[in-house]
């Protein structure tokens, strides 16, 4: 058997597991496009449900990468979402670790994965 590269993944390319997360992905690839998304347009944009979307919202909101605003529009409750300047900062330098981390993969041997 043939041992792994043990340098294949530098220690200092480290991910943003709060946007790692495949739902949260999603969700602020969704925003990072638009101004901004009522809960409905993202329930159709990302296929999640609504208990699913609340429980990540969630967690945006409290790493400040996402507000929310709550408002009744002709007497129906409205919920927007916005992406945050800490969240567009956040989402790029993901953006950024995951490319590293790809071209880094690159490097090495071809059909190592195969």
């Amino acid at each position: 058997m043939n041992r792994p590269d043990t340098d294949l993944v530098p220690p200092q390319i480290e991910i943003d597991r709060l946007i790692h997360e495949p739902a949260r992905l999603i969700i602020m690839a969704n925003l990072y496009v638009v101004d901004e998304a009522d809960f409905v347009y993202l329930a159709q944009r990302t296929g999640l449900t609504h208990g699913n979307i609340s429980t990540h919202m969630a967690r945006l909101q409290a790493s400040h990468y996402v507000s929310v605003e709550k408002m009744f529009l002709a007497n129906r409750p409205r919920t927007v979402y916005r992406i945050t300047e800490e969240g567009r900062l956040a989402l790029q330098q993901y953006r950024q670790q995951v490319g590293d981390l790809l071209a880094h993969i690159d490097t090495h041997s071809p059909g190592m994965f195969d």
